[in-house]
């Protein structure tokens, strides 16, 4: 394992939303080791993990050892969650009940539906906007719908015209009072490496009744899955979600006595992904100490590499890759085959339309909106020069 600081071991010990008693006298205990508490704070509330954290500091002994000013960081951190997730909440329910009464049956995906069923408080978890899965055959009326209700979309393209864009993970995300709602009609582009097969994530989705509408949530190994190919997917481009491995290493902690390993095995078999899924399986049992029956970790510990745990670490330590969003942009052209394709996707991200700016930069004053389109080519090419300083590197050794 690569040694980790007293910070970055204080880090890994908050992601539990119910740590055992030693997990917790293990983390009381760390307090008293941490030298550097600016660098902890701001690491952990970038990883969001400074909800989780806050939640656990009146069950320490030692946290009178916490700086005031540390403490203050991670209390407003948790009411932010809070509040940005209960007013979330009120679009989600408004929205689930509309397009369910119109015949349209979604399926909610990662933060909304986990921050509900899993997390068990708004303030905990973390998320910037609203993800469902429909069926194909439902997008452009689900589309229609948030429109006749003011969602805007980020994108000036009318709805008629995307019809047979199809090999599309989602639409533009539609925008209302700074909420983003994501319409999935796949998980994933099917010229990319990963092959999950949404009608069977759909078929075996599972009813549950949120406000008495009842929505639908992929079922425990689908969830894994999907959790774990979009993990995968952000890791490698140097656009890490720490969210996800919080969301995975608490799945596997509170549903031990539930999870037929066998049948996770089989899932990650039929979405051709077992490599991916139990890769990270291995790596957050290792680091996070969730709970893996040990025949599975004897039978997949070789698929966690050394390169991949020091690039664990990394992100863990703070690292953020100075290319931005660069790298996934380039991973996101080489999955469109045509030429047409390629360019049309160049010209939304050079030239995004003004809702997405307002929405990716939180810009509160509309007016200002103009000002954002150099700042966003200044960071587009600082990052290509990064990746250009990167690959030059990596030849040179």
């Amino acid at each position: 394992m690569t040694q980790l600081t007293p910070e970055v071991k204080l880090i890994l010990a908050s992601v539990k939303i119910h740590p055992s008693h030693e997990e917790l006298e293990c983390l009381d205990s760390l307090i008293l080791e941490v030298t550097d508490w600016d660098y902890l704070v701001s690491t952990i509330i970038d990883l969001g993990l400074g909800p989780l954290l806050y939640k656990k500091i009146t069950l320490l002994k030692n946290s009178k050892q916490i700086p005031h000013a540390v403490h203050y960081k991670l209390q407003q951190t948790y009411y932010r969650t809070f509040s940005r997730s209960v007013f979330m909440y009120e679009h989600f329910h408004a929205m689930a009940g509309v397009l369910t009464s119109r015949g349209i049956d979604i399926i909610a995906l990662k933060g909304i539906y986990l921050s509900e069923w899993m997390y068990e408080d708004p303030g905990l978890r973390q998320f910037a906007d609203i993800d469902i899965l429909v069926k194909k055959e439902d997008a452009l009326t689900c589309l229609g719908i948030l429109l006749e209700y003011g969602y805007i979309s980020t994108e000036t393209e009318k709805i008629e015209k995307v019809r047979d864009k199809f090999d599309l993970v989602h639409f533009a995300p539609m925008v209302l009072d700074g909420v983003s709602i994501e319409v999935h009609i796949n998980l994933h582009r099917k010229s990319g490496k990963y092959k999950l097969n949404i009608d069977q994530i759909i078929k075996n989705a599972l009813p549950f009744v949120l406000k008495e509408t009842t929505i639908y949530a992929p079922n425990l190994y689908d969830l894994l899955v999907h959790l774990c190919v979009h993990l995968d997917k952000h890791f490698r481009v140097e656009f890490f979600q720490f969210t996800g491995i919080i969301d995975i290493t608490n799945i596997l902690e509170i549903k031990k006595d539930n999870i037929d390993w066998n049948h996770l095995i089989d899932t990650s078999r039929l979405h051709k992904c077992e490599n991916i899924v139990f890769m990270y399986v291995i790596l957050i049992n290792k680091y996070l100490n969730a709970y893996v029956p040990q025949d599975i970790i004897d039978h997949y510990c070789g698929l966690l590499s050394e390169k991949d745990e020091m690039l664990f670490c990394k992100y863990v330590g703070g690292f953020k890759s100075p290319a931005g969003g660069v790298p996934n942009h380039l991973w996101n052209l080489r999955q469109h085959e045509s030429f047409f394709a390629k360019f049309s996707y160049l010209l939304k991200i050079i030239f995004p339309s003004r809702i997405f700016m307002i929405t990716k930069y939180q810009i509160r004053h509309p007016f200002l909106v103009f000002f954002y389109y150099p700042y966003r080519y200044f960071s587009a090419i600082k990052g290509l020069i990064s990746i250009l300083k990167s690959h030059s590197m990596n030849d040179f050794k």
